[in-house]
């Protein structure tokens, strides 16, 4: 069969696999929903948020009892999808008439069956780009992103790696979620959970908010247009979208007008399901999802003057808040030597030894001030305030006892300034973006919430729109925003002619030189692409940033590769693996301007550590026997002497 052909049915194949897990995850939180509030349908956006909650407290059972397998998650995602198609079929009468409604409405309003048909188009632009690409980053996809759920369908866990930054930091929602893509494609379609999956639920969640709000139909587009529009800055594939659906789903959840008449069980529940999920995904959420945690209790606690029903779902909330993290956090233990970097411990990070700064280690006041001067001007934040403060101007928005608005605004504004500082100062928008948009968008519904369509040309009216419209100037004109559509048509035609992330050659590479070494020997990689590895034939470790996460007393630097040699040996790692052709991707001559004093400290001390250990396994390279040589891939024994002659 031709390869044009080939690539055409590999792409429709995976564009129809990542809906079934979108259909599947709708069912599992169809299952919530039918648990915890049977007298009540939610919608399927929110279903389905809630269908990824459970998804990712799941992952972790499975992950620290070493039980995730290909079987196992095809299970798990076609009792989903079963009781899905079961719910559709007892309940599709419920469809017809709000379906039939909207498109009287459409015949009747041509802009509005214009934006609809546009907005439609972008939202199946934005799915189709996400189902094949070769565009990933080769440091940290590689390095780790590809390997955690591979490591997971083969050994059923990830497994602990002391060596491994991103692994220790990393509480694994995101790489679980993964495997849902890799039990059946491969690792060219990764970026279908959050990019794709992610997105449609994001939409899914705005389309019921703006039903329960009452917006105008011709708003509800322009703040979906807006939102399709927004370029999350995806520098890999971890958790960017999916983590957004998810903030959105907390809130709507305590703005739900129901909220008070359910029982404080199943909202404790929910509420701790969805946080818990927030942070295992990314551990970047974690402060701001802890913020508008509390806040949210705080505000509904003081509100009802310590009613007991209001402490009581708030102890509840929290102690399966922890019961749903645990697991997460038991893997993160046996692997970095913490339950939580670096909230509840540094564990092997290379500043316990002295050997690394962390991001803030050079922060002073200035420096400090700087920072949060950077912040408060930046575009995201100012767009905050300002829909911030003419809400709360027009009288705080109290939603069912919970401030919701004013929880919101203090977890993004304060969430954004304390990341930034604990980074001192790098990745400001990357690292809040899942929750700094998500929050301008709903701040924004609220603002325009109860103007009509009739009344959009009347001054008075009109102060919320002109306020709304000066927003979307900001975001879609920011130098962080921009238009995502002609990237997606990019990468939709590459996926349509094939993409092959790896060649058949590389794969015969990576077998030979993982066959060169004895079975169940303990091997230190920094290749490539490490994702090739069979892990279940060896004991593999990951030096994704050398001398990040290192096991005590801390992996040496700066010393010469024999105290390195001598280390590695003291742990009982006999066995180096390097991509000396390619650098394991970090080529000096291509990063050396990462070592300037300009750069930021994080960065900076990282590429210092990464170019010594590489320049130390070179050496080694000549004065230790390789026992597998492909001219691009070596294998070391490095407790081998090379024989010189």
């Amino acid at each position: 069969m031709d390869n044009s052909v080939l690539g055409i049915i590999s792409y429709l194949f995976a564009f129809t696999w990542g809906i079934c897990i979108l259909f599947s995850l709708i069912g599992w939180g169809g299952v919530l929903n039918r648990l915890l509030f049977p007298k009540q349908r939610v919608d399927w956006g929110q279903r389905a948020a809630w269908g990824i909650a459970f998804s990712v407290v799941v992952g972790g059972v499975l992950n620290v009892t070493w039980t995730i397998s290909r079987v196992v998650i095809l299970i798990y995602l076609g009792l989903g999808f079963t009781y899905l198609i079961i719910d559709f079929y007892k309940n599709r009468y419920l469809f017809r008439t709000p379906l039939f409604q909207y498109v009287r409405d459409c015949r009747k309003d041509k802009v509005l069956f214009l934006g609809s048909i546009i907005v439609v188009l972008l939202i199946l632009l934005q799915y189709a780009g996400s189902i094949a690409t070769d565009n990933f980053n080769g440091h940290d996809d590689y390095h780790a992103y590809f390997v955690f759920p591979n490591q997971m369908l083969q050994m059923g866990s990830m497994s602990p790696d002391p060596f491994s930054a991103r692994r220790n930091v990393s509480l694994g929602g995101k790489p679980f979620l993964d495997t849902f893509v890799l039990s059946t494609l491969s690792e060219e379609n990764l970026n279908i959970i959050d990019s794709g999956v992610g997105s449609i639920v994001a939409v899914g969640l705005l389309l019921s908010f703006f039903q329960g709000k009452e917006i105008s139909k011709i708003i509800a587009i322009f703040i979906l247009l807006l939102f399709l529009q927004i370029d999350f800055n995806q520098v890999n594939i971890t958790a960017v979208t999916v983590p957004l659906a998810l903030f959105l789903s907390l809130f709507r959840f305590l703005n739900w007008e129901r909220l008070r008449l359910n029982h404080f069980l199943a909202n404790a529940c929910i509420i701790a399901l969805t946080a818990a999920a927030i942070c295992a995904l990314k551990s970047n959420l974690i402060i701001p999802c802890m913020i508008l945690f509390s806040l949210s209790y705080l505000f509904y606690i003081v509100d009802s003057k310590f009613e007991k029903k209001s402490v009581d779902e708030f102890l509840f909330s929290t102690g399966l808040f922890i019961a749903f993290i645990l697991p997460w956090m038991l893997s993160m233990y046996q692997s970095s030597g913490t339950f939580l970097y670096p909230l509840l411990g540094k564990g092997y990070h290379g500043s316990v030894y002295g050997t690394l700064l962390l991001p803030y280690s050079e922060l002073t006041i200035l420096k400090a001030l700087k920072i949060i001067c950077k912040v408060v001007l930046s575009i995201d934040f100012l767009a905050l305030c300002l829909l911030g403060f003419v809400i709360l101007r027009q009288g705080g928005q109290k939603l069912i006892s919970r401030e919701s608005p004013l929880s919101l605004i203090g977890s993004a504004a304060l969430g954004k300034i304390l990341l930034s500082l604990a980074a001192g100062g790098y990745g400001m928008y990357r690292y809040s973006v899942s929750f700094i948009v998500p929050a301008i968008i709903i701040l924004m519904i609220i603002n325009l919430e109860d103007i009509r369509q009739e009344n959009l040309i009347n001054l008075t009216h009109s102060k919320p729109v002109i306020i709304a419209m000066f927003v979307a100037a900001l975001l879609l004109g920011g130098p962080r925003y921009q238009c995502i559509s002609g990237g997606a048509l990019s990468k939709i035609k590459s996926g349509l002619k094939g993409v092959d992330l790896v060649s058949q050659p590389e794969v015969a590479q990576y077998t030979k030189m993982l066959e060169a070494i004895p079975s169940g020997e303990t091997i230190l990689t920094r290749l490539s692409k490490p994702f090739l590895m069979d892990f279940r034939r060896n004991r593999i470790f990951l030096a994704d940033y050398p001398g990040e996460f290192s096991p005590p007393p801390g992996m040496p630097f700066f010393k010469g590769s024999e105290a390195l040699a001598d280390y590695l040996s003291s742990k009982s790692i006999r066995y180096v693996a390097y991509s000396y052709a390619s650098e394991a991707n970090f080529p000096f001559e291509d990063l050396q301007k990462r070592l300037s004093p300009e750069t930021d400290t994080w960065t900076r001390t990282q590429a210092q550590h990464t170019f010594d250990f590489q320049d130390n396994l070179k050496q080694l390279g000549d004065t230790r026997k390789r026992i597998y040589d492909d001219g691009e891939n070596f294998v070391l024994d490095l407790l081998s002497r090379k024989k010189h002659k």
